[in-house]
């Protein structure tokens, strides 16, 4: 299971930044109802199996992560959202993509108003697109 947004990267690292570390948080939130090994968590976060291992120990000393099992000498881990720090990472998270979806929908709902207007006044869809530079 990868996050893939439909057009490039999460609106969360277009805010955050695209960094190894906020790549591992964008995947960990996204599925936060599964636990990962670090080796799942590099291949799906796009991240270097490497920069994992340097940089896991903030993750866990913060609490963001838990263990949840062991398979052999593979540990697997969760996202916390129970945790101080995770309840309120979680809350900020959500809080970038609600605002996202709220956008798109006044865009469409925007774009709805605009077309049936349009309509009315007897011009095609095609011609009232032909004459809106950028919708399409």
């Amino acid at each position: 299971m990868e996050i893939e947004t439909l057009e490039g990267p999460s609106e969360f690292l277009k805010i955050m930044g695209d960094y190894p570390r906020n790549r591992i948080l964008d995947f960990l939130l996204g599925n936060t109802n599964y636990d990962f090994t670090l080796k799942e968590i590099a291949k799906k976060s796009k991240v270097g199996y490497a920069t994992i291992k340097r940089i896991w120990h903030h993750f866990i000393k913060t609490e963001l992560v838990k263990p949840t099992r062991k398979v052999g000498k593979a540990v697997f881990y969760k996202y916390n959202n129970y945790g101080g720090n995770g309840k309120k990472l979680r809350k900020f998270y959500l809080e970038i993509i609600f605002n996202e979806v709220e956008k798109e929908v006044m865009n469409e709902k925007e774009l709805m108003i605009i077309r049936e207007s349009e309509k009315s006044d007897n011009i095609s869809e095609e011609e009232f697109l032909k004459k809106q530079p950028g919708l399409k």
